[in-house]
């Protein structure tokens, strides 16, 4: 079994809402040929970032006796 298990809470919600913004502006990006899109996907990466940054930030219970 993985060390860190899936994100979950605030965690999962940053790193969903980035992945989601990236989409988005990449989408936007090549339908518009708008040079402006590359900020907000860069946004979005640094959600992403920060999402999974606080994942493993987060304490795990270790194994043990209960």
């Amino acid at each position: 079994m993985s060390a860190k298990p899936s994100p979950s809470g605030w965690a999962l919600a940053l790193i969903v809402l980035g992945s989601l913004v990236m989409m988005a502006a990449t989408i936007c990006l090549l339908v518009l040929h708008e040079p402006a899109w590359r900020y907000a996907v860069m946004g979005g990466a640094g959600v992403h970032f920060a999402g999974w940054l606080l994942h493993h930030r987060r304490p795990r219970p270790t194994g043990g006796a209960a």
